[in-house]
């Protein structure tokens, strides 16, 4: 007995170690097939196609880590809980963040809250300070704290659902002293979501979502004799998106998706500034992926995606820019790998083709994978590199699942995970572990 403890025990530290995982959860999972989740069931759905959340009831999800923002802002906590029998009364989810809704945690396989938050072009400040970053004086740094996040989801018989999620981040601060000057800034951006999902109960199901973003607050500063303003005076953002499965064959689903987003974002400010200081973000993408069960234990999925992203002055100018990038195709790939009962492997590559262009004072044009120009700051996106790796794996433990995305290196690397090491990969000395993410089903 006690040999066979010693043998668990030793299996559940190997698992630890390694970071193994099983399918069907989080965003761990998804970021380590490529960020393939638009083709495939996942958790980690609930957060960018409402409508699905009473598939996932009765769960609690974690977040946290992230390679480029490490821990700070990527922690977060949601309860998904089904009302009443069957859930008559609807499911609610509610979810505690660390950061706003477009740092790295619950969010990031959204790109509308990603990359169309108001937080990514400049945010409101100090209009008398001089030394903020970009023609926008003060820029205020601090990204707007997420406040609250809730989403509900109702089943209409059994070939439809419907869902909604609000979110707000917000942060405020005001300064006075015994002088006549004072300072008071504000900062938000608050979201609303609907979902719709429809089924033949055979081989189809549609998802259907909307996004409106609103951003608001502003930014005083008061003397003596003057009084300096920063508002927003573009501050809005707009998506709509929907995706088809279709199971082609026994083993093959095909999956057909497309997007629209577009965000505006400027200020105005007394005194006025010089236009332009503001961003246009307009992203169209089509894709199609095909999920194949390769066999019972292994999951290939494939996609092909097209997409033309576009970034514009807000308010035109004779000195307004535009830059435009399009993605002729991006190729995506990843394999899914049951190994054991309780561990999961994944592997994932993406391949980007790039063209960009530049268009600015006058008509002028420059073709070519270049950078955007500098406008109201740089634009949240630029050219990405042309070739992404993946690795990911986890593990399932009683009624726990733990997904862990891990660095290309890992393989390399594997003999110092305990005393640390010298990284040579493209992560320099993150550790082989970048996220983690877990759900707890009851």
């Amino acid at each position: 007995m006690v040999k066979n403890w010693s043998r668990i025990a030793l299996a559940s530290f190997m698992v630890l170690l390694l970071g193994s995982s099983a399918a069907f959860a989080t965003t761990s999972r998804v970021r380590s097939l490529a960020n393939v989740g638009d083709y495939i069931s996942d958790d980690s759905s609930v957060n960018r196609w409402y409508s699905t959340l009473p598939s996932y009831a009765n769960q609690v999800n974690a977040e946290v880590g992230d390679w480029t923002a490490g821990l700070v802002g990527t922690r977060g906590l949601s309860w998904i809980l089904a009302c009443g029998e069957d859930a008559k009364w609807g499911t609610y989810r509610i979810s505690l963040n660390e950061g706003s809704v477009s740092q790295p945690g619950f969010w990031i396989g959204n790109p509308f809250y990603q990359l169309h938050a108001p937080m990514d072009f400049g945010d409101l400040g100090d209009p008398t300070d001089t030394d903020g970053p970009g023609p926008n004086p003060g820029t205020f740094t601090n990204t707007p704290l997420n406040r609250w996040d809730v989403a509900g989801g109702w089943e209409l018989g059994e070939t439809m659902a419907i869902g909604v999620s609000i979110t707000q981040s917000k942060w405020a601060y005001e300064y006075s002293d015994d002088t006549p000057s004072s300072y008071k800034t504000s900062d938000s951006w608050l979201t609303f979501g609907g979902g719709f999902t429809w089924t033949n109960n055979d081989n189809m199901v549609l998802d259907a979502a909307v996004n409106i973003g609103m951003a608001g607050g502003e930014a005083t500063a008061t003397t003596a004799t003057t009084t300096d303003k920063v508002e927003w005076d573009s501050n809005s953002a707009f998506d709509v998106l929907a995706r088809f499965f279709y199971d082609w064959k026994d083993d093959v689903t095909v999956v057909p998706v497309a997007e629209f987003t577009s965000s505006d974002y400027s200020l105005k400010t007394t005194p006025a500034l010089l236009a332009p200081n503001g961003h246009k973000v307009t992203d169209f993408m089509i894709g199609v992926g095909l999920n194949m069960d390769v066999n019972q234990d292994n999951m290939l999925v494939f996609a092909a995606e097209v997409m033309n992203r576009k970034f514009e002055d807000s308010n035109d100018t004779t000195f307004s820019s535009t830059f435009s990038l399009n993605y002729l195709p991006t190729l995506r790939l990843a394999l899914e790998s049951h190994i054991t009962s309780w561990l999961t492997t994944r592997v994932g590559a993406a391949k980007y083709l790039v063209n960009g262009k530049d268009e600015f004072q006058g008509g002028s044009e420059e073709a070519g994978a270049g950078t955007p120009p500098l406008l109201f700051g740089p634009p949240a996106l630029a050219i990405p590199s042309s070739f992404d790796w993946f690795l990911g794996c986890g593990f399932n433990v009683a009624e726990w699942t733990i997904d862990m995305e891990l660095a290309s290196e890992t393989p390399f690397s594997l003999g110092y995970w305990l005393t640390g090491y010298t990284a040579w990969g493209a992560f320099g000395s993150d550790g082989p572990v970048g996220r983690i993410s877990a759900v707890y089903n009851y």
